[in-house]
Order: C-alpha cells, then structure tokens, then sequence
C-alpha cells in the first residue's frame, strides 16, 4: 500500500510540475507576443509617418506652386485691365460724347466686361486717396486701410493677404492706373474663392487628413471646410 501512495504522489507531482511549467511557458510566450506586437505596432507607425512626410513635403510643395501659379494668372489679368487704353481714354478717342462722360462710359464698360469675364465677385475704380469711383458688383466705398497702405507703398501690383471679403471669401488685388506715369487711379477687384479652394479640395490625405493655408501671422486663409476661413480661425 505504501508504494501505490508513493507511485501516486509521485504521478501528482509530476501533472503539478508539468502544469506549473506549462503556464510558466505559455506566459512568457503571451508576454513575448505582446512586446513584439508593441514594437511593431511603433515601427509601422514611425514607418507609414516617414512615408507619409516624404509624400506631403512634395506634395505641399508642387501645392503652392500651382496656387503661385493660378495667383500670377489673376495678377496678369488685373495688369492687363489697368493698363487698358480705356482706362485714360482722353476726350473724342475711339467714343463719342463730353470727354468726362465718355470716359466714365468707357471704363463702366471696361469693368462690367473684366467682371463677367473674370468671374470677379466686383471690381472698382479708387481715386488716390482710397476713395470709391465707379464699381460693378457693390464694391465697398472706401478701400481697406491695411491694403490701400500696401497698395500705397507698393505702387504697383499688390495681393491682400486676407481672404475675406465682407460675408464671402475672395482674392482682393489691386493695379495703380498711371498716365504720364503718375498713379491717377487704383483698380482693386475680388476674385473669387474657387481659384484657391480647387487647389486645396485635390489635396487629399487620408480619411481625416487635409490641406490649408495661413498667413504669416497664423491666420487661416484657405480650407475646405471656409467657415473655419470666415471665422479667422488660427
């Protein structure tokens, strides 16, 4: 009888070792498993964030070229409705009428057909001191004072950093009309939003991801989401 107990204990002893080995081994396997699918969780994500960085810094560049490229389009056509002949169209030139009216005639109709034919939310005249002329499209009365003081210093063409425009969004630019090369004028029109917000839709990164534009001082002048825009968010 003694030596059945002892076959027995021994036989107990041996499930117990093994069973206490067995957990031992499937713990440190599970402990095993899991920092391995921590390090690769970390290094796939370090991985797609340097692929995903070397996809957006060419992307983002080739980005604001176009949007450099469609903004010198608009500045070229704003040139080119300064510098026309209409602009200082003297008095019996190509019209008929008081010189004064035919002139005021002659740039309405240079301005109605820059607005239909550049899709500008308006487009006025300003005298040199920032003060409204003649307009199409309800141009404010008085030019901003930020922008009408760059367009001062300047003298020349000039983008105003700010997308806002009254309720909407839009490109403002302004061109000095000269003669005799003195500045006699100011031509400022707003171009509409969709030169920039085509560019930035096309952006596309991801399910949650987008592109957008700030100003030098933060201030969000481009995204597709424009209440953020309107809202001056930074």
């Amino acid at each position: 009888m003694t030596g059945k107990r002892t076959i027995s204990r021994h036989r107990e002893f041996r499930r117990s070792l093994n069973g206490r080995i067995l957990r031992s081994t499937t713990l440190n396997i599970l402990v095993l498993v899991i920092i391995c699918c921590v390090i690769m969780a970390f290094s796939m994500q370090s991985l797609a964030n340097n692929i995903l960085l070397d996809s957006l810094q060419p992307m983002a560049r080739q980005s604001a070229k176009t949007v450099e490229a469609n903004i010198h389009m608009l500045a070229d056509r704003m040139m080119t409705i300064a510098g026309d002949p209409r602009m200082t169209l003297t008095a019996g030139e190509n019209t008929a009428g008081s010189g004064a009216q035919a002139l005021y005639e002659s740039r309405e109709s240079l301005l109605t057909e820059a607005a239909e034919t550049y899709e500008l939310h308006n487009i006025a005249l300003y005298d040199p001191e920032g003060r409204k002329l003649q307009e199409t499209g309800g141009a404010p009365e008085n030019l901003d004072s930020g922008f009408f003081g760059l367009l001062k210093e300047t003298d020349n063409l000039t983008t105003y950093s700010s997308t806002i425009f009254g309720d909407k969004l839009g490109i403002t630019m302004g061109m000095p009309v000269k003669e005799n090369g003195e500045t006699i004028l100011y031509v400022v029109g707003v171009y509409k939003y969709d030169t920039l917000n085509d560019v930035i839709s096309s952006i596309n990164i991801g399910k949650h991801g987008a592109a957008y534009m700030v100003n030098r001082d933060g201030i969000v002048t481009g995204h597709p989401d424009q209440s953020l825009v309107l809202a001056g968010s930074t």
